[in-house]
């Protein structure tokens, strides 16, 4: 035995070499399948970069589309002869700087036959001396833009006829005669300097109702409400760099509009992982968005797992060949190993017998050798009824005859893969009833034979879950949207009316009137305030904001400032922290709503808030307290609930969401908080929040 053993050809056995191949395919199929996975999530990962890319794109645009709405809707109740002044006082309004990035103005475009521009330009230079339409020209007809602000950085724009230019011209026109917003090709605006390309919003208004036909909407047509745009001004308001890990360049047509696919571009991957390219209809201009991934994706998406595995395996199968020469050189200690790997094989057996999903090894030919009792459940035949035929049976026919194609394919490229999660893929039980399944692949050596390991699970529950979260994401997507952009709008109108009847009205009015005008603009606040908070809520999840570092004692100090805190009202900070790192979004809302709750909700005229913070190995710990009117224990739980208040709404104002929206942020954060008080001496809010 000993001369054996020292025999280098004698050291390993067949069935070793057996082990250690076994061992090296699972390391590979294990590496393969976790680098599948990986590459996988990063496509998904693009997928969704992408769709929010075009998603901020188009929302932006619909912004501007409601300020231009918005002036439409103004110009009309405007008299001639205040339309500079309170043109102006519109634009200061809409504080275009802050609320609407990325717009250079918003103007006024009148349409002018040439019969009427003599008398137009006498009326303009009334109050502006050196008001001309330019450039001259022979054609019958004019639209000079006449008004528009901010008029610093914009006033070569003031008098521009837009008929000079075709572009331009062409946006205009169809905009009138379809009554809708339209952008125009990409131009070169007379106010930029730098000669970079950009392009104008119109938006018509008539005066008249009755725009039924395109005779009707020339008839009564007035003028455009217009906003000119800068591209690379544009995105860079709209899109943040840092933020992103997808770069992109823009063509209207065969025109460039916008290029972030250069050498200059740090962030530029000049070979990238993935690559797209979509057209989309935005207000009657084909956009085109060429997109792929950055440096900063391969970064953030990179992953050791797959060659951690591999060399785990490796090392594994170096041991494995350690133990079994030692175990060669031994034959008493070979002995009881044999004998600890026939116990570990009958419970391997188990295991594969008592697993949770089918496993089905067939041949090269798609005839069944092996099942487990689960595949016996999944498809309702008994084993002997599987054995020796043709694994095709357990498909719908729909598919089967393609099937041997597909086998065919597998066998000459047997890569591990599966199947399902991303394509239809069915199985067909026994009572010919469908279920949509998962299936894995993966092909093995048996002796001389090659076979083919198949996993059969049902996904039915699965497919129902994937499909109800994808209903549920579009409804609240949908709401978000009416919320923004449908309600919004008429709301502001609203206000803006009954501030104008109170206005009018202040005079003569009874009291009576102007208090339920009063009542008119509270409720219409709080509704406006109330779609804020449910569209806040709404997005939790989707956009928390940026880590960045904050001072907690100004933090508080500020959000108190903003709440204009009446007289007898006041504020302390009192903790150990100083200033961390975190993202500032969510724990500004978190403390603002907390301590505008407390002011909304005293019981007098005096008020005292402590705010306190502590460090913990993992996590921070905020209180919010002060000595108010308390929240009796009955309430603790409910007042987290969406729409929950303690007092009648016209008492408090608010809408019933600041505690809800504070619950759902800490849901997500996987924070906690809770609410102490006897509800007669005041409240104190306590919440952790994530190092």
């Amino acid at each position: 035995m000993t001369e054996e053993l020292d025999k280098p050809n004698k050291l390993l056995h067949w069935y070793h070499w057996l082990v250690l191949s076994a061992s090296l395919l699972l390391t590979l199929i294990a590496w393969k399948v976790s680098d599948n996975q990986i590459q996988e999530k990063r496509l998904e990962l693009f997928k969704v970069e992408t769709k929010q890319l075009l998603d901020q794109i188009s929302e932006r645009m619909s912004y501007y589309e409601v300020a231009l709405k918005a002036g439409a809707a103004t110009i009309k109740n405007i008299p001639e002869n205040e339309l500079i002044t309170d043109w102006k006082t519109f634009s200061e309004q809409l504080n275009l700087t802050e609320t609407y990035p990325g717009i250079n103005g918003i103007g006024v475009i009148y349409y002018l036959p040439q019969s009427k521009v003599e008398h137009f330009i006498a009326q303009q230079r009334i109050d502006r001396a050196h008001f001309n339409i330019h450039p001259q020209h022979t054609k019958q007809e004019y639209w000079p833009i006449t008004h528009i602000e901010p008029l610093q950085d914009n006033d070569k724009a003031v008098g521009l006829d837009i008929t000079f230019e075709e572009h331009r011209l062409a946006a205009a026109i169809k905009a009138r005669d379809t009554a809708t917003t339209q952008i125009t090709a990409p131009i070169v605006l007379v106010q930029d300097t730098e000669k970079s390309p950009g392009f104008l919003q119109f938006i018509p208004f008539y005066n008249a109702t009755d725009l039924t036909t395109q005779e009707q909407r020339k008839k009564h047509f007035v003028g455009h409400i217009y906003a000119p745009f800068i591209m690379n001004k544009l995105m860079e308001a709209t899109l943040k760099q840092k933020n992103r890990h997808i770069v992109f360049s823009l063509f209207d047509g065969n025109q460039s509009f916008y290029n972030e696919l250069t050498t200059d571009n740090n962030n530029y991957d000049g070979n990238p992982l993935f690559q797209k390219k979509i057209t989309m209809e935005m207000y009657g201009r084909p956009w085109t968005f060429n997109m792929q991934t950055a440096l900063s994706f391969k970064k953030a998406t990179h992953s050791s797992q797959p060659l951690i595995i591999l060399g785990s395996g490796i090392i594994i199968n170096s041991l494995l060949l350690l133990v079994f020469i030692t175990l060669i050189r031994s034959q008493q200690k070979a002995n009881s190993i044999a004998k600890t790997l026939a116990i570990s094989e009958k419970h391997y057996k188990h295991i594969i017998e008592s697993a949770p999903c089918g496993m089905i090894i067939t041949n090269k030919q798609g005839e069944i050798e092996k099942i487990n009792p689960q595949t016996e459940l999944l498809f309702g035949y008994k084993s002997h009824e599987l054995i020796n035929q043709k694994i095709d049976m357990l498909i719908p026919k729909r598919f089967q005859q393609q099937h041997p194609k597909l086998r065919e394919g597998f066998n000459k490229n047997p890569s591990n893969r599966q199947m399902g999660l991303n394509r239809e893929v069915f199985g067909l039980t026994k009572k010919g009833e469908e279920f949509p399944a998962e299936i894995g692949l993966a092909q093995f050596k048996e002796g001389d034979n090659f076979k083919i390991l198949a996993t059969v699970i049902d996904i039915s529950e699965h497919v129902q879950i994937t499909d109800e979260l994808k209903r549920s994401n579009k409804e609240l997507h949908d709401f978000a949207y009416v919320a923004s952009h449908d309600l919004k709008a008429p709301l502001r109108g609203i206000m803006q009316l009954a501030s104008w009847i109170e206005e009018d009205t202040a005079d003569f009015a009874t009291q009576d009137t102007k208090n339920n005008l009063a009542l008119l603009m509270n409720r219409t606040s709080r509704l406006e305030k109330l779609l804020e908070d449910l569209l806040t809520y709404a997005r939790i999840s989707r956009n928390l904001g940026d880590i960045q570092t904050v001072n907690i004692n100004e933090l508080v100090l500020s959000i108190f400032d903003l709440q204009s805190p009446p007289q007898g009202i006041s504020i302390t900070y009192q903790g150990s922290l100083e200033d961390i790192s975190t993202d500032l979004l969510p724990l500004e809302i978190i403390l603002r709503n907390l301590i505008s709750n407390a002011i909304k909700h005293r019981d007098s005229d005096q008020l005292c808030i402590n705010i306190t913070a502590q460090e913990y190995p993992t996590y921070y710990q905020f209180s919010v307290e002060d000595d108010g009117l308390g929240i009796p224990e009955k309430h603790h739980e409910k007042i987290f609930d969406l729409f929950k208040t303690l007092r009648p709404r016209d008492e408090v104002e608010g809408s019933g969401m600041g505690l809800s929206i504070i619950k759902k942020l800490l849901d997500y954060k996987k924070c906690a908080i809770k609410v102490t008080s006897d509800g007669e001496s005041g409240s104190c809010f306590t919440f952790t929040w994530p190092k």
